[in-house]
């Protein structure tokens, strides 16, 4: 929680393989909850539509993020997010945004959201200096 509260940004990984009893889904469910309560906004996604019903207010990635649906046949994708939408300023002003199983995307998914933070936040850092 240190690390969200210090607003520097980075990237975290949590590894918790399948079978372990949900300890992975309780970590997030517990961060995003806490991240909430203090009325900040904590965004999340996951790859697939089964994991979405497991985190409170959750939603797919490629519905959240307006992800392209040809992610392979594009060399540099984007999020189909404009500046003034309403997901731009969610994106812009989340502390943290969990994407619960990402290693099941697509790479260009990530790399979409990699340039998509960068815009929106105006930032050159890494996922526009956002807590993934």
């Amino acid at each position: 929680m240190k690390a969200i509260d210090d607003g520097n940004g980075g990237l975290y990984f949590l590894d918790a393989p399948g079978g372990t009893g949900g300890t992975g889904t309780f970590l997030m469910s517990v961060v995003l909850a806490t991240v909430r309560a203090r009325f900040n906004i904590a965004v999340a996604v996951v790859s697939s539509g089964i994991a979405a019903t497991l985190l409170e207010g959750c939603r797919t990635a490629h519905s959240a993020l307006k992800l392209p649906l040809n992610l392979q046949t594009i060399k540099e994708p984007t999020c189909n997010i404009t500046k003034n939408s309403a997901m731009a300023k969610v994106l812009s002003a989340s502390k943290i945004i969990i994407w619960d199983e990402c290693t099941m995307a697509h790479k260009r998914a990530l790399e979409a959201l990699n340039r998509t933070l960068k815009d929106l936040r105006n930032e050159k850092r890494c996922f526009g200096g956002a807590m993934i």
